[in-house]
């Protein structure tokens, strides 16, 4: 049994290692490299614990394989990569320290010098404290996690600390002779339980997420549908307005040589409402602002609400189509909603959007009624929550103020 378990415990160090690290780097490896990787970590690992009998040059081989491992696999840069290697080594030593001193204190230093049940036991306590350390760190280090990631681990680390206690007993029960058979094959359940619940719950957020995204995406691919569909509307209509404005400028030509000034004004009208109706689409150079820009303008015309646009930003930006149309849209749709039950001298909207080398700057202006003001740390709409997970995965940083009846949301970004 101790052979055993002493073999079961590499692949659940390598397990736990996946699990922090495909958390602490970033989303994009190769997966190829990345079970190379793992494989071989696995495999060595094997080896040194059957025929490599002094403790630190088996966690310094280890540590060194895993370093490469995450340099190659996640392509991270070196400090980020040596930190976070060894800070899931540092967990392992300090969990295999800490159970074995919890231990002795109880009593049971000679159990676990003896090896057998005792140190199976053991082994598999350090294993679940392994996971709560890394759940905790997680909870502080991830990258990109979501906004509910913190109310997700709470359950998590409730179950690992118990975890932690349903071993400790084990321990008690083995050092009291009760059946060993028993209650390692329990043990060892409750701690494969817990990583696969882990890993389940890491599947089902990564589901979550994914499925957000594509639903913004498909929001975006709509717009700029609509986009495109209006662009080719707007160009038959331009072809349309310059064949017939010949005839309109003879037309009030000979309606003011009659002194028909009245029907040359309604003619200057009928062309003025043709052309602002061709200038409602905007196009800024960025097919994606210009989708997101345009659908706005439409509404904003619809509602009679004065949309001021400043916009300057390259073809291409580093940032995702649907991340962008999130953070535009969504604070554009809650500016449009603020001002529809505002006068109509007061419904105006300015909207600056403005890249500065690497940095893009974007600021949204928009009254609103008093009593309709947002909460402190509240929703302006719903979907402002959705804006800050946005400009937090883009690392940007975002201010929200309220004053004097304005609502003002300011937001960087590196682009």
């Amino acid at each position: 049994m101790t052979t055993f378990v002493e073999f079961a415990s590499v692949p659940v160090e390598v397990l736990l290692g996946v699990y922090i690290y495909e958390g602490l780097f970033a989303e994009h490896r190769h997966p190829y490299a990345a079970f190379i990787y793992y494989a071989v970590w696995f495999v060595v690992g094997e080896f040194e614990t059957f025929y490599l009998p002094i403790p630190w040059l088996r966690s310094l081989i280890l540590f060194l394989i895993a370093l490469v491992g995450n340099y190659v696999t996640y392509k991270t840069k070196p400090l980020p990569c040596l930190y976070n290697t060894a800070l899931y080594f540092l967990v392992i030593v300090f969990s295999d320290v800490l159970c074995a001193a919890i231990l002795t204190a109880a009593g049971h230093g000679t159990e676990i010098a003896m090896g057998g049940s005792e140190r199976i036991a053991l082994i598999v306590m350090a294993r679940t404290v392994n996971l709560l350390l890394i759940q905790i760190l997680l909870l502080i280090f991830r990258r990109d996690k979501p906004r509910a990631f913190p109310l997700i681990s709470v359950p998590l680390l409730i179950c690992q600390i118990l975890s932690f206690f349903a071993c400790y007993r084990s321990f008690s029960a083995l050092s009291n002779g009760e059946n060993s058979g028993t209650i390692l094959f329990t043990t060892l359940s409750l701690m494969v339980v817990n990583i696969i619940i882990c890993f389940y719950v890491r599947i089902l957020e990564d589901y979550y997420q994914r499925r957000a995204a594509d639903a913004a995406a498909e929001s975006l691919a709509e717009l700029q549908r609509q986009y495109f569909e209006n662009m080719t509307s707007r160009q038959e209509e331009t072809r349309a307005l310059w064949h017939d404005i010949k005839k309109y400028v003879s037309a009030m030509e000979t309606m003011v040589a009659s002194d028909k000034t009245d029907e040359a004004e309604k003619c200057f009208e009928e062309i003025r409402e043709k052309y602002e109706k061709i200038n409602m689409s905007v196009d800024v150079g960025n097919t994606v602002v210009d989708s997101i820009l345009s659908d706005a303008v439409r509404r904003a015309g619809d509602a009679d609400i004065d949309l001021r646009l400043n916009v300057w930003v390259a073809p291409e930006l580093n940032i995702p189509p649907a991340d962008l149309y999130i953070i535009i849209g969504n604070t554009l749709d809650n500016a449009l909603a603020a001002c529809g039950g505002l006068p109509k001298e007061k419904r105006v909207i300015e909207f600056l959007l403005r890249q500065s080398n690497h940095l893009l700057y974007y600021e949204l202006k928009n009254p609103y009624l008093p009593d309709e003001a947002p909460k402190k740390g509240g929703v302006h709409g719903y979907g402002l929550r959705n804006v800050r997970a946005c400009v937090e995965k883009n690392k940007g940083a975002i201010d929200i103020t309220t004053d004097g009846g304005e609502f003002v949301v300011s937001i960087q970004l590196n682009v």
